[in-house]
């Protein structure tokens, strides 16, 4: 078959599925299956591809003909500019929460300022009085003429930033927080054991030095010792899809991605109001809670945030001008 019948067939058969982006997906396809790129097939749609190498085409267009989603037959999907790896066990990243990692990167860059400049502020204080200590003590010396010596330079560190990612999923927010701000301390945690064996590959994969965590919201961080149980920032995607809209979802989700990450009971609101409820025993001083939301759920997740004792409660939009990220300080 020539490369220009091959598109077209490729193109009617998923046109056909119900596929709305089906003239995508046929590039996809295309470069994925006979490593074809856009620019190939326009410098010469008239190459003729054999039989014997249609063969995996073939088997991948029907699996895709099922409305499995592509990204699970592909195994991959990009976000935030990193591949990461995704099947079946965890929900495929979606753009939308590209925004709630760019909010947390801001928050931990701000910490992380603040916390460099308490730090040499202790620092200039422990210098100060180490200083008055070796002049009182040396008086002899200084009258002898003899310079004072600097005290040793402190050995330690800016505090580091802790983050802890819940109902982490695949991990791309979690990881990508860690890519992103190495310096950070990234804790991931999801009650799924396929969703933490995901998020395993994925750090992996990108070489990301997080903790991951298998439990049911917070009780999994009854895993880690108590000094390490509080964080500068709580970043989640819960489930938040109402139980009675999963069933109208399009086939790609309802059939295929896990219910466990899409259902989030009668209202929506389940893991939102169980989170900020508890989230203050797990915050540190000035600590953020930061929620991705449904496009109609911010003026909810909002008064949820205030109920639970959060300021400075703020409502970002994605860019499709949703509602899609409510922010809170504790």
């Amino acid at each position: 078959m020539k490369v220009q019948e091959i598109r077209n067939m490729v193109s009617g058969r998923l046109q056909a599925a119900g596929i709305e982006a089906y003239d995508y997906e046929t590039w996809v396809f295309l470069e994925w299956k006979l490593g074809i790129s856009r620019m190939d097939y326009y410098m010469d749609p008239m190459r003729e591809i054999k039989e014997r190498d249609m063969a995996d085409l073939e088997e991948a267009l029907q699996e895709r003909e099922k409305r499995i989603p592509l990204q699970y037959l592909m195994g991959h999907t990009d976000f935030m500019g990193y591949d990461f790896y995704v099947d079946h066990r965890v929900l495929i990243p979606r753009q939308d929460t590209e925004c709630l990692v760019e909010e947390a990167v801001k928050f931990v860059k701000d910490r992380q300022l603040l916390y460099a400049y308490q730090h040499r502020m202790a620092e200039n204080r422990a210098g100060q009085e180490a200083e008055k200590e070796s002049i009182d003590q040396d008086a002899e010396k200084q009258e002898a003429g003899r310079g004072i010596e600097k005290p040793a330079a402190s050995q330690e560190t800016a505090e580091a930033v802790r983050v802890l990612d819940l109902c982490s999923g695949s991990g791309c927010i979690g990881i990508s927080i860690k890519l992103l701000c190495p310096d950070a301390r990234v804790s991931l945690a999801d009650l799924s054991e396929g969703a933490v064996e995901v998020a395993g590959q994925n750090a992996d994969k990108l070489q990301a030095d997080v903790r991951i965590l298998q439990g049911d919201l917070f009780e999994a961080l009854q895993q880690l010792p108590e000094s390490e149980r509080r964080f500068d920032l709580i970043v989640s995607n819960p489930p938040y899809i109402p139980t009675k809209v999963v069933e109208g979802l399009m086939p790609e989700v309802r059939d295929h991605e896990p219910h466990l990450a899409l259902d989030g009971t009668e209202d929506g609101l389940a893991f939102y109001r169980q989170i900020s409820r508890q989230a203050a025993d797990y915050l540190l001083p000035g600590g953020g809670l930061y929620y991705e939301i449904g496009a109609e759920q911010g003026e909810s997740v909002s008064g949820l945030l205030r109920q639970y004792g959060f300021h400075d409660i703020s409502l970002q939009k994605d860019l499709a001008g949703l509602d899609r990220i409510v922010k809170g300080i504790l």
